[in-house]
């Protein structure tokens, strides 16, 4: 067997600074700035934006009172920088994950996706990055007018979208389109690893309706997502079709999700505990039709705790690394996660698909329920 040091991982995809990424360049630092933040003003009610810079001489990124930026990253030559526009005291902000996209100065870093502002003046300097026009998915030029040195150096240039500088509204809904277009594909994880101490047998293995409690889980999440899977430990592989293994061991549902995560950090994940006995299709598709991939997460809300319920919950993949962090910080709770993140919250016209049954009690309680609704 051939020697390896590390282990393989599957890697998010993304850029150097997060998963939508878009670099500005083709102008001077000053007016990249300036079209990055109109565009952060139009678009910041529905996206967040970190703006990826450097120091420029005098120019002070501490005073954000004009600036429309979630967050404002600074490369200041010989450290970092990292400047916070707002003060929720969310853990989740500590991440280039916290904003939905990054806006990055492309006169001093690359991304994964381009836009060119023509500006003559600048040439040159555009000429000598050309290796970073991967991905030109824009223009913005003071007229409609291509000059030969932009279609010289960016192949098949008559094809991609050209907005006049002052037209911020057609900018401004072509990267919103752009960016809701990133929407990553859901797959189910049905949390079936705990060890049933309470209930005094395995939960998932239950029958209410006739078939075991995580095949009939099964069933729900399929018409929603692309693969389910059952998340389960070692131990309990055998008892269950396509499995993730906990990996993160003895930490409960988040084990189960960063597990999940760390199979595929490249799909939003649909977690169901495997204690819920009353969920239902109807629930399952409010909460898939409420999905906002713009936050961290989509949850419903539970009245009687007060708090969003994470039993039921959409992860989208930028919650992996909040998970870690919140992990790192000696929190293994979901919960906790889910009130200092940004999150969509979805009421529910019938709290009781929530009853989380945990005893023989909580048990006896489901099967008269059910068996007074088939009645």
């Amino acid at each position: 067997m051939e020697y390896q040091q590390h282990m393989k991982m599957k890697r998010p995809k993304k850029g150097f600074f997060s998963r939508i990424e878009i670099s500005i360049l083709g102008t001077n630092c000053e007016n990249i700035k300036n079209i990055s933040n109109k565009i952060s003003k139009q678009i910041k009610q529905y996206i967040s934006v970190t703006y990826v810079d450097k120091i420029h001489g005098n120019d002070d990124f501490n005073n954000h009172e004009n600036l429309n930026f979630l967050n404002v990253y600074t490369d200041k030559i010989s450290h970092h920088e990292y400047l916070l526009n707002k003060s929720s005291g969310s853990f989740e902000e500590h991440f280039f994950d916290s904003g939905n996209l990054t806006i990055i100065n492309g006169n001093h870093n690359s991304g994964i996706n381009q836009i060119v502002m023509i500006d003559q003046t600048k040439k040159i300097s555009l000429l000598k990055k050309k290796k970073n026009l991967t991905n030109v998915i824009a223009f913005i030029g003071k007229d409609l007018t291509v000059p030969d040195y932009i279609s010289d150096c960016i192949k098949n240039s008559q094809d991609i979208p050209f907005f006049l500088e002052n037209d911020l509204v057609s900018i401004s809904s072509f990267i919103t389109s752009f960016v809701s277009k990133q929407i990553t594909p859901l797959n189910g994880l049905i949390l079936s690893g705990g060890e049933s101490l309470r209930m005094g047998t395995n939960k998932a293995a239950i029958e209410y309706r006739g078939i075991p409690q995580h095949q009939h889980l099964n069933q729900l999440l399929k018409p929603f997502c692309d693969e389910v899977y059952v998340s389960c430990r070692k131990e309990q592989v055998h008892l269950f079709d396509n499995t993730i293994e906990d990996s993160f061991i003895g930490m409960g549902p988040t084990g189960g999700i960063l597990s999940a995560f760390r199979k595929n950090p490249n799909v939003a994940w649909l977690s169901v505990a495997c204690d819920i006995p009353l969920l239902n299709y109807d629930t399952i598709l409010k909460l898939t039709k409420h999905r906002n991939p713009m936050k961290m997460a989509t949850c419903f809300y539970n009245s009687t705790t007060k708090f969003p319920e994470p039993l039921i919950t959409i992860w989208e993949p930028r919650a992996f690394s909040v998970l870690l962090y919140f992990l790192s910080q000696g929190y293994n709770c979901p919960r906790k996660a889910l009130i200092n993140s940004e999150i969509e919250i979805v009421e529910l016209d019938d709290e009781s698909v929530l009853l989380n049954s945990n005893t023989q009690e909580n048990k006896k309680e489901v099967f008269e329920y059910l068996t007074r609704k088939n009645k």
